[in-house]
């Protein structure tokens, strides 16, 4: 096994067969991923059976990097997001830290994109709406992910998007663990002001941002050389290049790629414009490869003069981190050739629009009390005495949405106390003999603060239900939603259920 450490294959503890085990808890199974930083095991919890990552980090006998392992441990735990990875422990073990994290069953982006090329706009919306709303929340506590790319972001079988792998993440109020004239990054996500040696801040994580939004729906990064030099000339001098196959992204894409951060839109305006695009009617695109307009030679070797001569005049002990081997909460690798491109003006965004026609699949709906998304088909039942408004379909879904009934004052002002002691339509959970919960957590962004959960029971028929759950605050009152369906079934009930969310809107 590579460890990075001299060489030498540390032993864990081992465990009754020689399975390892960390921590005296923590049993290792199959490795997930590799890259620069360490490697990625699949593990179980044996004290509360429960399954997890175990992230063996790379270290030498130098005390930095120790301490990069633990700030990466630290800066993932402050931010509390269903679209961040959750760190459960940190434990030291045979003189190094090892990072015991959510196990998420799925892929990486970059997997999907090796395998896919392009993704719909829509999806590519929803996988970065959830990716902008991580990064807001964690620079509401004062984090900067600083390590965006398509290898960091997971994407679950049950449809949840997760940004993990805070590893180079910096934390204000903490001293800097980058040494002088040393750059730690991946150099074609990485903004233009952290390659020139300014100090960076929110902005940079959204250039990274749009930079992983234009691959997703032209299929190949616009920075991106065969070289490191040149990688770093087209991030400095070389305007980013209009999105073709984009029709609703272009424009926030382009703001989002300005050179100049103070150019580049807000994480709020950001997560508007991809909220309308997530739920815009399907566009239907012709096939083919990828269109990857490219520069000429004089171009491409000026491009490099410029980046040398800069190179030269700020040295930068560049250490790039490999995008062909990247580490994951569940694996992935990303493997990327050079695509170089034309030179072009991006365009301005406009405002949001207002919530557009639904999505397909989809239809909008308006009670006077909010505006959602329900599957098509669905039937609607009148708001019952419990203040219930119920949504079923006949493949057995059923959506439930409670607006405003109950008062944070009569109940809790803590959305998790309430969901987990209060809300009335999980009492079957509480009464059931038989029921499980992958837990709840508390979300706060910028506009809203919400609990969610994941929960599961047994009827009193005997049949196993799957349940998500949101629990919104607004003015001092609770706005439930549920989305129900076979246990069987947990990837339609959360497709479902991640719609029904980014679609809902209390009425003022």
């Amino acid at each position: 096994m590579t460890t990075g450490v001299d060489g030498e294959d540390p032993e864990a503890v081992p465990a009754e067969g020689g399975v390892r085990l960390i921590g005296g808890r923590y049993e290792l199974a199959e490795r997930l991923g590799e890259g620069g930083m360490g490697t990625v095991w699949a593990g179980l919890d044996l004290l509360v059976d429960r399954e997890v990552a175990v992230k063996e980090a790379y270290v030498t006998d130098r005390q930095p990097r120790v301490e990069r392992v633990l700030r990466e441990a630290r800066a993932a735990a402050r931010v509390n997001h269903p679209a961040v990875v959750t760190i459960h422990d940190v434990v030291m073990e045979d003189g190094h830290p090892w990072i015991v994290m959510e196990r998420v069953h799925g892929e990486s982006l970059a997997t999907l994109l090796e395998r896919e090329t392009i993704l719909p706009e829509r999806e590519a919306a929803r996988i970065a709406l959830s990716v902008v709303e991580a990064l807001a929340a964690a620079h509401d506590r004062g984090v900067l992910h600083r390590d965006v790319k398509p290898g960091n972001v997971l994407l679950g079988t049950d449809g949840r998007v997760v940004l993990t792998d805070f590893g180079i993440a910096y934390i204000e109020g903490e001293e800097s663990l980058t040494r002088a004239g040393e750059f730690v990054g991946s150099l074609a996500y990485t903004a233009p002001e952290r390659m020139g040696g300014r100090k960076p801040g929110p902005a940079a994580d959204l250039w990274s941002l749009g930079v992983l939004l234009f691959q997703m729906v032209e299929g190949w990064s616009p920075f991106q050389r065969e070289s490191v030099e040149g990688t770093v000339a087209a991030v400095l001098t070389t305007e980013a290049p209009t999105p073709r196959r984009a029709v609703g992204l272009g424009p926030v894409i382009g703001e989002l790629l300005s050179k100049e951060p103070e150019d580049r839109p807000t994480a709020e305006r950001v997560a508007a414009a991809l909220r309308t695009a997530a739920t815009a009617p399907e566009e239907t695109t012709e096939p083919g490869k990828p269109d990857r307009p490219r520069l000429g030679r004089r171009r491409v070797w000026l491009a490099v003069v410029v980046a040398t001569a800069l190179l030269a005049l700020v040295p930068l002990g560049i250490v790039a981190l490999r995008d062909d081997n990247d580490t994951s909460a569940d694996g992935g690798s990303s493997r990327r050739s050079a695509r170089p491109t034309a030179t072009s003006t991006p365009s301005p965004t406009p405002t949001p629009a207002p919530l557009p026609t639904a999505a397909t699949g989809y239809e909008l709906v308006r009670t006077g009390e909010f505006s959602v998304q329900v599957p098509t088909g669905s039937t609607r039942h009148d708001k019952n005495a419990d203040g219930q408004y119920r949504y079923t379909h006949e493949d057995g879904y059923e959506l439930i949405v409670v607006p405003g009934r109950d008062r944070a004052e009569t109940s809790s002002d803590n959305p998790v106390d309430y969901m987990r002691e209060y809300e009335p339509e999980l009492q079957p959970f509480r009464d059931s003999a038989w029921a499980t919960s992958t837990g709840i957590r508390l979300i706060e962004t910028r506009s809203r603060t919400f609990a969610e959960g994941q929960f599961t029971w047994e009827t009193a028929d005997a049949r196993a239900v799957y349940v998500r759950n949101m629990a919104l605050l607004v003015d001092g009152r609770y706005h439930v939603v549920a989305v129900l369906g076979p246990e069987d079934q947990r990837e339609t009930v959360s497709r479902i259920y991640e719609q029904v969310v980014i679609t809902y809107e209390p009425d003022e």
